[in-house]
């Protein structure tokens, strides 16, 4: 579920790991959060009898993270960029005036992940960037390849735009997440016909109806059908005063 962040943790968040890409030397996309350890000074080495997929230690007073193997190489540089964030976590809250010792195990956690979402997708890019290419999801992974179709996707919810992104797998729906409610409302016509026109052709679609806005893009592998879909409104509304085929029923 999208969890709102504070405007002062946004602004650490964003230049805690602005800092940690100009020392790395990441001068654009994509980010090789491998690469970027090494800069930083943090070994990585492979543990594949680990149970987790990845953790941060000092071995022989050296940082290290070690991680998992894995097939897919944007699930590594994940692995890679959480452990950077959670050794870097400590700046945010120095910057928003917190004890990062007295925040809960489940607030570090989230400040690691909302960390590695920035190094992998940096805001003074990434937006710019969506906004160029109409938040096309297929040409932003060609340019961000390091990050997966799903991490990519999730972002869109972080701007101003009420947006909310579903995620289907072999033809059911198993998330949908909105930045505007607690709760999602639930999928309109127009979204179906654009999810399953994506689902049954193996291509990107994009619907309009009179208030809303909807782009789909398959993620097909053999054996296997995922899409992504991204719903914003043709107009910023008025939260009290949502378009009715969005306001009808109750909320999933």
């Amino acid at each position: 579920m999208f969890q709102w962040v504070p405007a002062d943790w946004v602004a650490a968040l964003d230049d805690v790991a602005n800092e940690l890409l100009e020392r790395g030397r990441m001068q654009s996309p994509p980010v090789d959060c491998l690469a970027l350890a090494d800069c930083l000074r943090i070994h990585v080495a492979y543990d594949a009898s680990q149970p987790g997929r990845a953790r941060h230690k000092r071995i022989g007073g050296q940082s290290t993270v070690l991680v998992r193997p894995e097939e897919r190489p944007e699930r590594l540089q994940w692995a890679v960029a959480h452990e950077l964030g959670e050794a870097f976590a400590w700046r945010v809250f120095e910057r928003v005036d917190a004890d990062v010792d007295e925040g809960s195990p489940q607030l570090r956690e989230h400040v690691a992940n909302l960390m590695a979402s920035r190094l992998l997708l940096p805001s003074r890019w990434f937006f710019g960037d969506a906004r160029r290419d109409c938040w096309d999801l297929a040409r932003l992974k060609q340019r961000y390849s390091t990050a997966s179709h799903e991490l990519i996707a999730y972002r869109f919810l972080d701007v101003e735009e009420p947006t909310t992104v579903s995620l289907f797998d072999q033809g059911q729906l198993v998330r949908r997440t909105a930045n505007i409610r607690s709760r999602a409302p639930r999928l309109t016509q127009v979204e179906r016909d654009c999810w399953s026109q994506a689902h049954r052709e193996n291509r990107s679609d994009e619907r309009r109806s009179s208030s809303l806005i909807v782009q789909a893009w398959p993620v097909h592998e053999p054996g296997w059908k995922r899409e992504l879909l991204r719903t914003t409104f043709a107009w910023h509304p008025d939260e009290s005063q949502l378009p009715q085929e969005v306001a009808l029923g109750s909320y999933d």
